[in-house]
């Protein structure tokens, strides 16, 4: 669990450097319908790129961990302009963005797999824990 919390750090640091290193050269990733994405460590790291780019706010609201997996649930947000406000100082307001939930995999210090999993339930059902103990 430690090494996710230093990657995620990492990652709200901006420090994808530090990111880049935590992650295996054969990393696999694995969507919400168990697709392979992206195909190789290049595109995991361009994906990281682009969403530092896009300047949400991440939130951590969870991480569990049981064994070499780490149960992540965070919340996404950022800034946006009022598409019917043309003026150049408008006021900006937070909006959710969205919520994620995975399981990541670490082994011999390194990210091995990623798992995207549609709502919390069916991430802790995939941990094998009960959610009445978190």
């Amino acid at each position: 669990m430690e090494l996710v919390l230093k990657g995620y750090q990492a990652f709200v640091a901006g420090d994808l450097l530090t990111v880049g290193e935590l992650l295996d050269p054969e990393i696999e990733w694995h969507g919400v319908e168990g697709e392979a994405w992206p195909a190789d460590l290049d595109e995991v790291r361009q994906m990281l790129i682009d969403r530092l780019a896009d300047d949400y706010r991440i939130e951590l609201e969870k991480c569990i961990g049981k064994g070499d997996d780490v149960l992540v649930a965070f919340r996404a947000s950022g800034v946006e302009k009022d598409p019917s406000d043309d003026r150049p100082l408008q006021t900006r307001r937070y909006f959710t963005v969205g919520r994620y939930f995975g399981i990541v995999k670490v082994l011999d210090g390194r990210v091995v797999r990623v798992d995207d999993y549609p709502h919390l339930t069916a991430a802790l059902d995939a941990l094998g824990v009960e959610e009445d103990a978190v």
